[in-house]
């Protein structure tokens, strides 16, 4: 009986975490550019375990986002992930009805990230609810 009520509160403790039967855990964050909003990016995390599956996140227009790993899933495993950035045109703006979200400039900062391969942007994962603020150069 004593190992049971050992047992309830850890396990209570674990899903509190944000921990999941997945192994991901919850992330969020804001991606800037000298010190301003990055709006419309499409954030791609890829672990460095290649077994894994990568995460992918989409920026508000005040360059926040939350990271998901499917439509049912949210999060990304813990350790170090190598990011990859897109600029995600709206619908409106792909059909000319708005104007872009981000200037010419900052598309050609996005696009340097874009190659997961070349990209020089890192973040490690170290405990569910981490918050990233991701600082382009």
């Amino acid at each position: 009986m004593k190992t049971r009520v050992l047992i309830l509160p850890l396990l209570l403790a674990l899903l509190a975490a944000g921990c999941n039967r997945s192994g991901l855990v919850k992330a969020t964050g804001r991606l800037t550019y000298r010190g301003q909003p990055v709006p419309s990016t499409y954030l791609t995390f890829y672990p460095d375990d290649v077994h894994k599956r990568p995460s992918h996140a989409l920026t508000d227009d005040n360059g926040n986002f939350t990271v998901t790993n499917s439509r049912s899933d949210v999060g990304l495993f813990l350790g170090r992930h190598r990011v990859s950035l897109r600029y995600f045109p709206s619908g409106p703006e792909e059909l000319g009805q708005a104007p872009p979200k981000a200037s010419r400039d900052l598309k050609a900062v996005i696009a340097r990230y874009g190659d997961p391969d070349k990209s020089t942007l890192h973040v490690e994962v170290t405990q569910s609810g981490q918050f990233f603020e991701i600082n382009l150069e």
